[in-house]
């Protein structure tokens, strides 16, 4: 994780334009990358059930796509916040995406409310009912302190959550290996994946002040998405290596868990309750924008009492599919609009 810090720093220590603000700058930087990463890993990255639905091949051609997955969603949100900032077409393309993203958004923040109750009732035997509601009340505690409240709560959760996960990533690959197994529709499985998750950031970027600058923005994102990258494809690799114990897992991380030692099943349930909050929190920001976030939040804890499975199950292919769609739909208005405007990446106000 040090690379990524020295990265952002390098940047503007040996930039002609640097100066005392430039410390000030990379603060905003470290926010944005980890509210980027908190963001992209949910409760189904966290346990590994994500990872292994969208890239079931247990080989060392789905680290590839999952590679290519999170670099093709780094360059769509680029263009997204590229877009987001220029002046010169600010509203068609927002007007399109933003009754998606809300609808996406909303309904995320139920599927983690009703996760962190499984969580809870897992490994803490609390009733599921009740852990939904001690989840719903900790989002509620810190969306008040508005987009500064979701940074200061990613900048402390996220570091922790992904360090604790490299760690436990290069300590389960020292278990015995496990078999391989099947694959099925590897190309789809990545694309919908990506939709999925692209969904979950764009909202986020469109929640961001508009004093933001674009190119603290592009680094934190970039920054952002590399970290997620080493966590995942680490992960990943964990996955494959024992995907013959760990194939039919409802929670993967949890078995491998057991394995390294009894105890660390609690390191872990603190370790996915941390990455259910940080999405939650970053989806009822980008549906209220800090109003009127008790009775949205509300009507979406209704939706959470559905279950964790039920929820997950109707929602992942549907927005996967949907996000594909939005895919196609920024790049295309990104090469229509960069001929006669100002190019993908030349406005840097």
């Amino acid at each position: 994780m040090i690379f990524p810090l020295l990265f952002c720093r390098n940047i503007f220590l040996f930039s002609p334009n640097f100066n005392i603000k430039g410390e000030i700058v990379i603060i905003q930087i470290l926010k944005l990358m980890f509210s980027v990463a908190g963001t992209l890993i949910g409760a189904g990255f966290a346990t590994g059930k994500e990872l292994q639905l969208f890239f079931k091949s247990p080989d060392i051609s789905s680290l590839f796509r999952l590679g290519f997955s999170l670099a093709l969603m780094a360059a769509v949100s680029l263009l997204y916040w590229n877009r987001q900032k220029c002046e010169c077409s600010p509203t068609r393309l927002s007007r399109w995406l933003t009754p998606l993203f809300l609808l996406f958004s909303g309904g995320s923040y139920s599927v983690m409310l009703a996760c962190g109750g499984e969580a809870l009732r897992e490994s803490f035997s609390l009733a599921c009912p009740l852990g939904i509601l001690v989840t719903w009340g900790i989002t509620l505690f810190i969306l008040p302190f508005g987009i500064q409240g979701v940074y200061r709560f990613n900048l402390i959760a996220t570091p922790i959550l992904i360090g604790a996960m490299i760690v436990i990533g290069f300590a389960s690959l020292l278990l015995p290996v496990g078999l391989f197994g099947t694959t099925e529709s590897p190309t789809v499985n990545m694309l919908t994946y990506t939709g999925y998750n692209l969904l979950s950031v764009l909202p986020f970027l469109s929640a961001l002040p508009k004093a933001t600058n674009i190119k603290t923005g592009r680094y934190g994102m970039i920054a952002g998405f590399s970290l997620v990258a080493f966590a995942g494809i680490l992960l990943k690799a964990v996955l494959n290596l024992h995907n013959g114990i760990l194939a039919e897992e409802a929670i993967p991380m949890l078995k491998i868990m057991g394995l390294l030692g009894p105890h660390l099943s609690y390191l872990y349930t603190v370790m996915l309750y941390g990455s259910i909050l940080t999405t939650a929190v970053n989806c009822l920001y980008a549906v209220t924008k800090g109003t009127h976030s008790f009775t949205v939040s509300l009507i979406l804890l209704g939706m959470g009492f559905l279950g964790f499975s039920t929820l997950l199950e109707k929602l992942y292919s549907f927005f996967g599919y949907l996000g594909i769609g939005v895919i196609v739909l920024i790049v295309w208005d990104s090469i229509k609009n960069s001929s006669a405007k100002k190019g993908f990446f030349k406005y840097d106000k």
